[in-house]
């Protein structure tokens, strides 16, 4: 890429990170250094596919259109629009994999979302909790 184009594609991230969208930067990193420079960016996705790792999903000029689609996916199925959750379905539909069950979202409105990104995992060392959806409920 060209000066103008590594500028372009920061700005884009920037904004797909923008408060307006519902979302913070804290799933937002980015390394300059080295083999990084001039910029390389990552989605942060620890604990959300393994139970207890750190892990993180490159953010590409490839796949940046994958992140802002995903950022509106979920303001288009949640009822107060907020994209909170696009980066973590971004790094769901680019491995083609389900998060953990403890990770998968509140808001049953994005679940059908998560879903759809693969199959369904089978509880065990790295997934220590089923789907909400299958989950037992308490009694009242």
């Amino acid at each position: 890429m060209n000066d103008s184009e590594t500028l372009a594609f920061i700005l884009r991230v920037f904004r797909i990170f923008d408060w307006s969208n519902g979302l913070s930067c804290e799933e937002l990193w980015w390394r300059t250094d080295g083999e990084f420079a001039p910029v390389r960016f990552f989605v942060t996705c620890n604990d959300l596919f393994w139970w207890g790792t750190g892990d993180a999903e490159d953010i590409t000029p490839e796949n940046v259109a994958a992140l802002e689609q995903a950022v509106a996916d979920c303001r288009a199925a949640h009822p107060n629009g907020r994209g909170s959750r696009g980066p973590e379905l971004f790094c769901a539909r680019i491995r083609g994999e389900r998060p953990q069950g403890a990770a998968y979202p509140k808001e049953k409105e994005l679940w059908p979302l998560f879903d759809a990104c693969g199959p369904a995992r089978e509880v065990g060392l790295g997934n220590p909790h089923l789907h909400p959806r299958d989950r037992p409920t308490e009694a009242t």
